[in-house]
């Protein structure tokens, strides 16, 4: 069972209708074709029998879950290779770069899950406004009970500052995200046997200062939960997922693979004065990354710079290492991630 609160290395559970079970404490049987569940109970020799659905019969640690309805719920842990049985992955290699306006933009310019900037930014901001009014009723509540007035004050906290209906639509919420992610996850795993992804488990800086609105909507970019269903889903379809350093993939030609030209919204303007997307460009980029053996996965930001702004010199011409990169030809790299935003009509 579950060790209690004030035991060491155990947690406090806010629930009161369900146990957690140990391989220790029940046993299992299938008895005229159906699925058994003989749990210990307070008494010796005495175990509680739960007839379960089907003949499957669980293993490891159980959550048995007492609902309102009067039934008991048996959850318990299964290898996805076992609960999932879908489609293989399809045949093609594309590179795919992760966005917040869609979930994922690949080599061929194709757009796998559109709508999830909208999805995370009206959360967002009505998060903020919910979380503004609380704080007006949190003051409210504290004047009253410095005042004296504990009965408004604990009126105040017991009906308009509980957390039920706020942690029910962070729940619904996430379920809809990862719902959303999980069928653009299969979009591209529907065309790619092999899909060269960008490694973004590490923290991004950016010198570039945002409106704090903005921040805040990028704080909720989900960029975990697109790896973790990018990664179980291409497993599960026999799709390989190979991670590449995502470093200045936004700001280099996909034409050339050299420094040269700059990114400006939802745009990367070339050199020569031609025009590409820059989630295509990016992800062009990136498929191009997997075959780059110069350029490793743990590759230090600097080095990979080093690296790029020598291939562009050495293309260009015999000018000293730095100088092509100024002017025009294209703006100095950086580290930092793009924004996405809206194009102005007079910049296509």
């Amino acid at each position: 069972m579950r060790p209690g609160p004030h035991r060491g290395g155990g947690g406090r559970s806010h629930v009161t209708n369900q146990i957690v079970a140990d391989s220790g404490s029940y046993t299992t049987k299938v008895w005229h074709g159906r699925a058994w569940l003989h749990l210990q109970s307070l008494e010796r020799g005495q175990r509680i029998a739960i007839p379960l659905k089907g003949d499957r019969l669980p293993s490891g640690t159980l959550r048995i879950i007492l609902q309102d309805n009067g039934q008991v719920a048996v959850h318990h842990a299964l290898d996805e290779t076992q609960a999932c049985s879908t489609k293989p992955g399809g045949s093609g290699t594309v590179g795919v770069d992760k966005g917040y306006t869609e979930a994922y933009t690949d080599s061929d310019g194709e757009r796998h899950g559109e709508g999830l900037g909208d999805l995370l930014s009206q959360e967002s901001d009505a998060r903020k406004v919910k979380g503004q009014r609380r704080h007006k009723l949190r003051d409210l509540e504290e004047k009253h009970q410095a005042k004296g007035h504990t009965r408004k004050a604990d009126n105040i906290r017991r009906h308009n500052l509980g957390r039920q209906k706020w942690n029910r639509r962070r729940t619904r919420h996430h379920r809809q995200v990862r719902d959303h992610l999980c069928q653009a996850a299969h979009a591209v795993v529907d065309k790619a046997g092999t899909i060269a992804c960008e490694d973004l488990s590490l923290s991004m800086k950016s010198t570039k200062v945002r409106h704090k609105d903005t921040n805040r909507r990028l704080n909720g970019w989900v960029k975990g939960v697109m790896a973790d269903t990018l990664t179980s889903i291409s497993r599960r379809r026999g799709s390989a997922l190979a991670l590449v350093n995502p470093a200045y993939t936004s700001q280099i030609d996909s034409r050339t693979g050299l420094l040269q030209g700059h990114r400006r919204r939802d745009r990367f303007y070339c050199l020569d004065g031609v025009v590409l997307d820059a989630d295509t460009n990016a992800a062009c980029n990136i498929l191009a990354r997997l075959y780059d053996a110069e350029i490793t996965l743990y590759m230090p930001y600097r080095d990979v710079r080093a690296l790029l702004a020598e291939r562009t010199r050495l293309s260009v011409g015999t000018a000293r290492s730095g100088l092509e990169l100024r002017g025009l030809a294209t703006v100095p790299p950086s580290t930092e991630s793009e924004v996405p935003a809206t194009v102005p009509n007079s910049a296509v």
